[in-house]
């Protein structure tokens, strides 16, 4: 099996536009995945069902062999990516990242080296939820940055409708549990690029968790949420977090009015109220702040238990925490 993988991949010394990163990375040769891809706005995208199929029947379904040629048909896609791109762009491979971004300025070297450093960060920070990354490795994401507004939108138009994200800076992709991620920058946004990427990267450390069900059923949205803008903040040393009495105010007049409930589902955070999405990410941040201030301990259990475990959120807050996250937030906000 794996002899027959090995003739598949061609395993070369990974390389960052031709320096070596000191790493082996897995690639294939692009015309084997060119029945892959679509085309769409005359740019290729990867067909991930008929990817996977490919995957699975390649690699016999071994575990480690199909993550090598699941990397190594992400890379032969950006390659073909750049090809087509109106912009002259540059490839880039790291340890955990495909990357795709403008060749003019310096915007690829330096998303390159933030991803990088983000992902070790994130790693080390997370250890205490979802394992040592030598245990449980972060796994791979691709990383396209787009010159452009016209071809930021253009490119993910193919995966979202027409003014979904009219002021969108960034766009974290991940069709199901066994495709790559993909996080697709705005170069033109008036967001900070380092901030999305620390915070999309933040997410996508806890995807295997949440999503693929291998160690259970993962963080509610409100400890996850907050947990993403912390890291955000730990990562680029910029804090925009805000709890003034105003901003009380703000929640005790919301909250009052609507009740907890779609703050423990995660409804609230999705709500096209922006008035009820803001103060939900605002809440998530401080119920998480205060619980990491004064119990970590009991935050991490609560934590564990969510994401290896498999336990309910509301009962692992109620056996770790004491108490429910609607509970908490009354508390906190004495509605």
């Amino acid at each position: 099996m794996i002899r027959k993988l090995m003739r598949l991949l061609s395993l070369t010394q990974g390389r960052d536009d031709g320096a070596s990163i000191g790493i082996e990375l897995p690639t294939i040769e692009r015309e084997r995945i060119a029945h892959l891809l679509r085309i769409e706005e005359n740019l290729p995208h990867l067909d991930w069902a008929a990817a996977w199929t490919m995957i699975e029947r390649e690699s016999n379904k071994d575990e480690v062999a199909a993550s090598q040629l699941a990397r190594a048909i992400v890379a032969a896609w950006l390659d073909e990516l750049r090809d087509a791109m109106p912009t002259d762009s540059r490839r880039w491979r790291g340890w955990a990242v495909e990357g795709l971004a403008p060749l003019e300025g310096t915007i690829g070297k330096r998303v390159a080296s933030y991803a990088e450093r983000s992902l070790h960060v994130i790693g080390e920070a997370f250890a205490s939820i979802r394992g040592s990354v030598r245990d449980e490795p972060i796994p791979p994401i691709a990383i396209i940055v787009l010159a452009t507004a016209d071809e930021y939108y253009s490119f993910i138009s193919a995966y979202y409708d027409e003014g979904a994200f009219a002021t969108s800076g960034g766009v974290y992709l991940r069709e199901s549990p066994s495709n790559c991620a993909a996080l697709i920058i705005n170069a033109q946004t008036r967001y900070s690029v380092n901030a999305a990427i620390a915070h999309e990267l933040a997410h996508h450390a806890l995807v295997p968790i949440t999503e693929a069900g291998r160690l259970g059923a993962g963080l509610p949205l409100w400890a996850e949420e907050g947990l993403t803008q912390m890291m955000e903040e730990r990562v680029t040393g910029v804090s925009n977090f805000v709890f003034s009495r105003e901003m009380r105010e703000r929640h005790m007049q919301l909250w009052s009015e609507i009740g907890f409930d779609g703050l423990a589902s995660g409804e609230t955070f999705h709500s096209p109220d922006g008035e009820e999405q803001e103060l939900s990410y605002n809440l998530a941040e401080a119920i998480t702040r205060s619980l990491l201030s004064t119990r970590p301990g009991d935050f991490f259990a609560f934590a564990r238990a969510c994401v290896q475990d498999g336990v309910d959120a509301e009962d692992a807050a109620i056996a770790h925490l004491g108490k429910d996250v609607q509970e908490i937030a009354r508390d906190m906000l004495q509605v």
